[in-house]
């Protein structure tokens, strides 16, 4: 208790969120002396709020605006991630950064839920042409991966799908929905097709500190939390059968319908047992198509719209 209060007493910035800071003075409360209560130090100008996901996208994408005006290919491209707006240039281009860990739902991390929220209000603008997935992550959770799955696969605007870094596990399984699919350099690693579950057991350590977990269930209630706690003592059979597996069957399946490569490759090949490759390796196995720099994968994703339209003039004049 002291450490703590010793920390909300500091002058020194602590890196951490309101939420947090507000747990802590509620934790030491009951102890604290009014002379020590006079001393915190006001809240806004002590705790850290991390920067929501958007505007860091919106950063990240004002410094590729400059790089695009730069470029006779792409000066006049228009792109974007303020999907509702309805006085954008025609033509312009939705831009889709999946960055960083996966979750199904967050406001300062990627969040699933959220990039189908925006695939759809950019799908519904007239302004916007096509989207652009610019991924770098080497996955996270799998909630949510189907419906987003299912919206993907339901939009009408060319999708291009540009990685920068990794595209790894969960990434792969929303990148590989591009009609295109590119890595920015040889160093790029992409794959890693599989799932697993991850966690660490801290009860041996709370045990060396006295801390004992208590539990009890209901007569009825056997099989409560039954299979996590197999899963922590080492029998995992169930879990993997009954969680993994099935989770892990649909992202094949996704993987499959979307990459030709992938579709006629026998099921025991590395690449759909979670292996991981560097560029070219993972453009020879059918993962990828090739690489683009941002200007690049951005002028051929406009040409794809051109070529759309171009397509649809003469079907409707045949």
């Amino acid at each position: 208790m002291n450490e703590i209060l010793s920390i909300l007493l500091s002058e020194r910035p602590l890196f951490i969120t309101s939420e947090g800071y507000r747990q802590m003075v509620m934790t030491v409360l009951p102890y604290m002396k009014p002379s020590d209560a006079a001393e915190l130090p006001k809240v806004k100008s002590f705790f850290f709020d991390p920067p929501l996901y958007k505007d860091e996208t919106t950063k990240a994408l004002s410094a590729l605006k400059k790089l695009l005006a730069s470029a006779d290919t792409t000066k006049a491209i228009e792109i974007t991630n303020d999907f509702e707006n309805q006085e954008l240039p025609s033509d312009t281009i939705a831009y889709h950064r999946i960055k960083g860990f996966i979750t199904g739902d967050s406001r300062w991390c990627f969040s699933s839920k959220q990039l189908e929220q925006d695939l759809l209000a950019a799908e519904r603008n007239p302004q916007i042409c096509a989207h652009l997935l610019h991924i770098n992550s080497s996955g996270g959770e799998a909630w949510y991966m189907d419906r987003l799955s299912e919206t993907l696969r339901s939009l009408t605007k060319p999708i291009l799908t540009l990685c920068e870094g990794c595209m790894a596990s969960a990434a792969y399984y929303i990148g590989c929905h591009g009609r295109k699919v590119y890595a920015v350099t040889n160093g790029d690693f992409i794959g890693s097709i599989g799932t697993m579950v991850t966690f660490h057991d801290f009860e041996p350590y709370y045990a060396s500190l006295g801390i004992k977990l208590i539990e009890a269930k209901a007569d009825k209630s056997d099989l409560k939390n039954k299979m996590a706690e197999n899963l922590i003592a080492g029998k995992p059979k169930q879990y993997i059968s009954e969680v993994l597996n099935p989770i892990n069957e649909e992202f094949l399946a996704e993987v499959r319908s979307q990459r030709k490569a992938l579709a006629s490759m026998d099921q025991d090949h590395p690449v759909l047992r979670g292996e991981v490759y560097l560029t070219a390796r993972a453009q020879e196995v059918g993962l990828i198509d090739g690489t683009r720099t941002f200007p690049e994968a951005v002028a051929e994703l406009m040409s794809m719209v051109t070529g759309n339209r171009e397509m649809s003039y003469i079907l409707d004049h045949v």
